[in-house]
């Protein structure tokens, strides 16, 4: 039996201090930040420090409001969520990883027997015949035969692309007798194919990280019986027990009892969703309290986040605009090779010369990578830093936007609730109703009940002793408190679902309710002894980096700014008032949505999306580039879009939009380099200076420097963004 990974170890720990060896946190800057930067969203935990060379980490927090055991569980619950190295898809093909052993044989075979070869001629002074029936001849052709294959199969279909070009090229050096300048052209194919594989292998992993959230064996009811049974053996039907907290490892519905479920790790919200039976679970997300048995519907690669990861495959495999113009231009230096061979035979009737300048323009190897390899290099550098890209299409054409939609909630404003209103009943101060809603919240880790005690602390506000505390699921909690020796009082806080079970008459706060709801803010009632005295209303506050990120795309291209919200307009128009948003579209229905991004097409516009729930889905499908906050804030919104921001960090569509650039600048610099260099082996070829073998050498060189100048592109870091710009642009202190 398979033991779960221990993702974190204690060392040391004294109250309010906890200090954990973690080690995949060992020479892993971005998994440092990002580890970092999700335990602040914990809340009571106030401080955290990596060490990226011990494996350390260092968390201090406030022990009143969370405990050792929750911290570690939080942490435990982030790390788990960005590093693995299970494949989520059963068959390994899916994932692609024979490609690179099957790539990596090839080129190991062709790099021998060429080593061989070299090292005999140079070290050892031994002449090796070259001619078509020698040995080397005979294994040039061996080595040959995929690349041969795959023309004929191409010709077949009435299609003449490189692999013809590059196939006849090899079989007229092995034909003239010059089988090592062939076995040159094989190497540097072979490396170019090892290279790609590599480099797309490297994405899917990253990927792979992203959306494996599963874990490796599970709970499963036989008659009545829970029985212990690895993720890969699970079947369609099967009814799987989940405790608290244990990951969801199946999409499914819960057919017995209710839990609170944690999100997070693929929606990147922090508040935790009560569901109860007949309520959807998905593979990767937490049950962070209660059981709850989940009837399995889709399992292991037929789950929700599986079904990305193929999609985002498939998207690996098509090409590009860039890469188009690359395939064209290779094809186009192929004819003028052709053209350039017969030229130099006419003109200098010397048949080696015209041989070099053919082996020279009929292996364009470099031409074709210069655009493959950048935009697989930042496909993965993005998916290490958590941004999902979905195909090489959508990563150039992010950075060519010229406007941006924004949709409001979950997108400009974050997952965070903040207490936004206080309404009291006759004859009750604010004071009171935040001293008695504190009182009965503070051993309540739930995001509202952060957002209350937050705003008691800042009134200085303390809480009453009580002697029964209660919490009610998904409901809200009560609690007695003492109100002097003789006598306690009950007070509840929470939703209607609270009220309505202990039989409390909402009465004249109904019109209240209603109008504050219809601001889009969520609702507590508060309770004293059966009366109510209050409500409190939350809104999710605006993202400190809405600002710096708005003002970041408009200099990186995006001329327009546009805000469509399903609020209503007075919200809307405050948070457009804020951020400098121009235009405005509030109260806007899911199709409103898509239409008016169709509309801005039709103008001649390129659209970007950014939103995160299903009213969202539309208009992500409609736009140029469709770009989702977390991957799974709602199943259709993210299968919908093009890009996902897995840590739900606005702060990633400036690094995508520029990683974006870069890409296409590095790709035109890789065109440059791979053309001038023909241009120049033509010239040398045609007056005598370079020689069929030094022609090779050519070919590995601006191969070299074409995969060189592409692999700046993996140490692309959202860091030196964030310091050129994140100090710049500072969100009012008034909003």
């Amino acid at each position: 039996m398979k033991t779960e990974k221990s993702y974190a170890i204690i060392k040391h720990s004294i109250p309010g201090r906890i200090r954990f060896k973690v080690p995949d946190l060992r020479k892993d800057k971005i998994l440092c930040s990002t580890v970092e930067r999700n335990l602040e969203r914990v809340a009571g935990v106030t401080r955290t420090r990596t060490n990226n060379k011990c494996a350390t980490l260092v968390i201090r927090y406030n022990p009143e409001f969370i405990t050792p055991e929750h911290v570690f569980e939080a942490l435990r619950e982030i790390v788990a969520v960005h590093t693995t190295k299970i494949c989520p898809i059963k068959d390994k093909k899916e994932c692609g990883c024979p490609q690179v052993k099957d790539a990596l044989r090839y080129f190991s075979f062709v790099s021998t027997v060429g080593g061989a070869v070299l090292a005999s001629e140079t070290l050892l002074g031994i002449t090796v015949a070259q001619t078509l029936f020698s040995p080397l001849g005979f294994l040039t052709v061996l080595a040959a035969v995929p690349l041969v294959k795959e023309a004929v199969t191409k010709l077949r279909e009435k299609k003449f692309g490189l692999e013809g070009i590059l196939a006849g090229g090899i079989i007229a050096a092995v034909v003239a007798g010059e089988a090592m300048t062939a076995f040159e052209i094989l190497w540097i194919n072979a490396g170019a194919e090892l290279l790609t594989a590599w480099i797309t292998e490297r994405s899917r992993r990253a990927i792979s990280g992203i959306l494996d959230n599963t874990t490796h064996h599970t709970f499963v009811l036989k008659d009545g019986v829970e029985v212990e049974m690895e993720i890969n053996n699970l079947q369609k039907g099967d009814v799987v027990v989940l405790h608290t907290g244990e990951k969801i490892c199946v999409d499914g519905t819960i057919v017995d009892g209710q839990g609170l479920i944690n999100e997070a790790p693929i929606t990147g919200r922090a508040d935790f969703i009560h569901k109860q039976q007949d309520d959807q679970v998905f593979a990767g997300t937490f049950v962070r309290e209660g059981v709850i048995y989940v009837k399995a519907e889709e399992v292991g690669d037929k789950t929700y986040l599986a079904r990305i990861l193929h999609k985002v495959e498939d998207s690996l495999e098509n090409k590009t605009d860039i890469e188009s113009t690359a395939d064209k231009l290779s094809v186009r230096l192929v004819k003028i090779g052709f053209a350039c061979t017969v030229g130099t035979l006419l003109l200098t009737a010397d048949p080696w010369r015209a041989f070099t300048v053919l082996l020279v323009m009929a292996c364009p190897c470099a031409t074709v990578l210069s655009a493959s390899t950048p935009i697989s290099a930042s496909i993965s550098t993005a998916a290490k830093n958590n941004i999902l890209i979905k195909g090489g299409r959508y990563l150039e054409e992010v950075g060519k936007c010229d406007i941006a939609c924004f949709d409001k909630t979950g997108t400009l404003t974050g997952s965070e609730p903040n207490l936004e209103h206080v309404h009291t009943v006759d004859g009750v101060s604010e004071s009171e109703l935040l001293s008695y809603a504190f009182s009965v919240e503070t051993h309540n880790h739930h995001p509202l009940a952060q957002a209350i005690k937050c705003e008691a602390e800042q009134r200085k506000l303390a809480p009453l002793p009580h002697t029964v505390c209660e919490y009610f699921l998904g409901k809200g909690m009560r609690a007695e408190l003492v109100e002097n020796e003789n006598h306690s009082m009950e007070i509840l806080v929470g939703n209607k679902k609270l009220t309505e079970q202990f039989d409390v008459r909402i009465g004249s706060l109904s019109r209240q309710v209603s109008n504050l709801k219809r601001k889009g803010l969520t609702v507590l009632y508060v309770v004293k002894d059966k009366e109510p005295i209050g409500l409190l209303a939350f809104a999710n506050t605006i993202r400190e980096e809405s600002a710096m990120v708005l003002n970041a795309l408009g200099t990186g291209g995006v001329e327009r700014t546009v805000l469509v919200t399903g609020d209503e307009p007075a919200t809307a128009n405050d948070l457009a008032k804020t951020l400098s948003i121009p235009e405005i579209h509030a109260s806007a229905m899911p199709e409103e949505k898509a239409t008016l991004v169709r509309t801005l097409q039709s103008e001649g516009g390129k659209v970007m999306m950014v939103g995160d729930g299903i009213n969202d889905a539309l208009a992500l499908a409609q736009a140029d580039v469709g770009v989702a906050m977390g991957t799974g804030g709602a199943e259709v919104a993210v299968e919908a879009a093009d890009i996902a921001l897995v840590d739900d960090d606005l702060k990633g569509l400036m690094y995508v939009q520029q990683l974006s650039q870069d890409t296409v600048k590095i790709a035109y610099q890789n065109f440059w380099l791979a053309t001038g260099s023909n241009i120049a082996g033509v010239i040398m070829g045609a007056t005598g200076v370079l020689s069929p073998v030094m022609a090779g050498f050519l070919h590995i060189l601006h191969t070299i420097g074409v995969i060189a100048n592409s692999s700046r592109l993996l140490l692309h870091s959202p860091e030196a963004i964030e310091s050129k710009q994140g100090k710049i642009y500072e969100l009012p202190q008034n909003s």
